[in-house]
């Protein structure tokens, strides 16, 4: 086995085990039976989320410790600390088990007290700060803090996992685009200047822009469902983890739906690019930082339909010979729509296999 069927079994093994313990939650009306079904303390309300996310990592920690340890001491080249791996996965499940302990305990007293509608708004709300602060949480939870090495918006972070790649950060018109520290050492300067160059195009053509507004409404369509299926009223803990448990399984969806859209703009913004840099270029480029990430440089494409939203190097580098688009329509849109729904518990943000037990990548999930 490869080390790319290794992290995607594990992946899928991760999100399946959630899908299946949430279905059973909800046929067996779980949250009901667990929790309280009527007001409580604040101070009891709170810390019944609170528990509840402890136990979700407990559950998590067995496919943490596969893809974040096992995974690649046997397969990648930079093995991780054991001591470290354990620091950065209990700081990071600390700070966002505090954060949707929080953030579920606002929406119970908003729910109470103005009703569904003000949840939705404040569901909306709450993707754009996390759009805003995405690089402080993920510096906060890494301990990786920004460098003084900037050139305009583009910021060098440091970084000890070697599958981290940076992305764009920010709201619309104030991003930055990150990038690991270490590619000015091991890429190419040409190399590391196209990939720059790459970024800045996904923004200037508006892919960016359109990949969020589609992941914030999907996330807000989700999200509305979920609250629909309590019967649109949020009054006790067991109501609200019913529709923490709705809206996972509406995020599942979005793991088979999304990644497709996310291939297309992939293409779309390589094609782009070597319009305006050259083909050889591009695609030694796309094959240089595969290599030094240890991707996946070749599978199927029945292989690629599944769960995996960027096109692998070969047929990338084969679409640069194609006619195909170049309006880059939503791009990086599934998993920024992943990293979004941390406004409700990000039921599958850190299960699928890109970054299932690699906390560098949980606020910061690889793009392309």
């Amino acid at each position: 086995m490869t080390s790319g069927k290794a992290r995607l079994w594990t992946g899928i093994s991760c999100v399946g085990t959630l899908v299946l313990l949430a279905s059973g939650a909800l046929l067996t009306d779980a949250p009901a039976r667990l929790f309280p079904t009527h007001s409580v303390t604040a101070f009891q309300e709170f810390f019944c989320f609170l528990g509840f996310f402890f136990v979700v990592a407990i559950v998590m920690l067995p496919f943490d410790l596969v893809g974040g340890v096992l995974i690649p001491a046997v397969y990648e080249s930079q093995r991780p600390l054991n001591r470290h791996w354990l620091r950065q996965w209990s700081r990071s499940v600390a700070i966002q088990s505090l954060f949707f302990s929080i953030t579920f305990f606002m929406y119970l007293q908003i729910g109470r007290q103005t009703g569904a509608l003000w949840l939705i708004v404040m569901f909306a709300v709450l993707q754009a700060t996390l759009l805003a602060g995405q690089d402080f949480i993920w510096q906060a939870m890494t301990a990786n803090w920004p460098l003084k090495s900037r050139t305009g918006v583009t910021q060098f972070v440091g970084h000890l996992d070697q599958r981290f790649v940076g992305g764009i950060t920010g709201l619309p018109g104030l991003e930055t685009i990150l990038v690991p520290l270490r590619w000015q050492q091991q890429l190419r300067p040409a190399c590391l200047r196209l990939l720059i160059q790459r970024r800045q195009a996904a923004l200037k053509s508006g892919g960016r822009r359109r990949g969020i507004l589609l992941a914030m409404l999907w996330n807000i369509l989700g999200f509305s469902l979920a609250i629909a299926a309590t019967g649109a009223v949020v009054s006790s803990v067991a109501e609200m983890l019913t529709a923490y448990f709705w809206f996972l399984l509406f995020s599942f969806s979005g793991l088979l739906l999304l990644p497709e859209l996310n291939r297309r703009s992939v293409f779309a913004l390589d094609r782009m690019c070597a319009d305006d840099h050259g083909r050889v270029e591009l695609q030694e480029a796309i094959v240089e930082l595969d290599q030094l990430t240890e991707q996946d440089p070749a599978r199927s494409a029945a292989e690629e339909s599944v769960f995996q939203p960027v096109p692998c190097p070969v047929r990338r580098c084969d679409s640069l010979s194609s006619s195909g688009s170049r309006t880059v329509s939503a791009w990086n849109v599934a998993r920024t729509a992943l990293f979004l729904s941390w406004a409700l518990g990000g039921p599958l943000a850190r299960a699928v296999h890109c970054n299932v037990g690699r906390p560098e990548l949980w606020a910061m999930l690889p793009g392309d």
